[in-house]
C-alpha cells in the first residue's frame, strides 16, 4: 500500500512541476496537484508509521501550501508562514527526540551552527529593506525556525534528513527572495522542486527512524 501512495506522489509531483512549464493555460490544475502532494504523503505516513507527531507536521505543511495558493494578500501569506512555522517547530521536536546527543551543541555541530547563524542574519539583513513593517517580525521568526530546523538535522547526523532540511532552506530562501526582492523566470520550478524533494526526504526518513523507537 505504501508504494501506491509514493507512486501517486511521484506522478503528482511530476504534474505539479510540468504543468507551469508545458501547459501554462492549465495552471488552475495546480489547485489540485499542489495540496495533493502532502495529502499523499499523509497517506504514506498513515500506512508506513501512523505516529501522531509526524502526521501533525504534515497537516500544517498542507495548510501552509493551501494558504500560499490563495489570492495574494498579506493575511494569507502570514497564515501560510504561521502554518509553516508550526511545521518547522514540529520537525525540530522530531529531530531532537531522535537524537542520541545529550549536549545541545555537540562538537560536530558547532561550526555548522555558526555558518547557519551567519546565513540567517545575512539573509535577513538583505531582505529587511524590502519587507513591510507588518512582515518583519513574522519573517524573522520563521527564518530562525528554518535555521534551527537545519541545525537540529545536522545534530541528528542522518544524511537523508540533512539533505531534506538543506533543500527546505534552499526552497524557502528562493521563495523569500522572489517574494520580497526579485522574481526571476523559472523561480516557481526551483521553489517547488526543492520543496517536493525536501518533504519527501524528511517524511520518508522520519517514518523509518520512528520504526526503530
Amino acid at each position: 500500500m505504501k508504494n501506491v501512495f509514493l507512486k501517486l506522489f511521484y506522478a503528482d509531483a511530476f504534474l505539479e512541476l510540468a504543468i507551469p512549464l508545458f501547459f501554462p493555460d492549465f495552471a488552475e490544475a495546480r489547485l489540485v496537484t499542489k495540496p495533493l502532494l502532502l495529502i499523499l504523503l499523509m497517506g504514506h505516513i498513515t500506512v508506513e508509521n501512523p505516529r501522531p507527531a509526524l502526521f501533525f507536521t504534515a497537516v500544517f505543511a498542507l495548510l501552509g501550501d493551501v494558504f500560499l495558493m490563495l489570492p495574494d494578500s498579506s493575511l494569507y501569506f502570514q497564515l501560510g508562514l504561521g502554518s509553516f512555522l508550526i511545521m518547522q517547530l514540529s520537525y525540530i521536536r522530531l529531530f531532537y527526540k531522535q537524537s542520541n546527543e545529550v549536549s545541545w551543541i555537540p562538537a560536530h555541530a558547532r561550526k555548522p551552527l555558526v555558518g547557519i547563524l551567519i546565513y540567517v542574519f545575512s539573509f535577513l539583513a538583505f531582505l529587511n529593506p524590502y519587507l513591510a513593517e507588518a512582515m518583519k517580525i513574522p519573517v524573522t521568526l520563521y527564518a530562525f525556525a528554518l535555521g534551527s530546523m537545519l541545525y537540529f538535522a545536522i545534530r541528528l547526523k542522518h544524511q537523508t534528513i540533512f539533505w531534506g532540511a538543506f533543500f527546505f532552506v534552499v526552497s524557502d530562501s528562493v521563495l523569500a527572495f522572489g517574494k520580497f526582492y526579485y522574481s526571476f523566470p523559472g523561480i516557481s520550478f526551483v521553489v517547488m522542486s526543492t520543496y517536493i524533494v525536501a518533504q519527501l526526504l524528511l517524511i520518508s526518513a522520519l517514518c523509518k527512524l520512528q520504526l526503530k523507537k
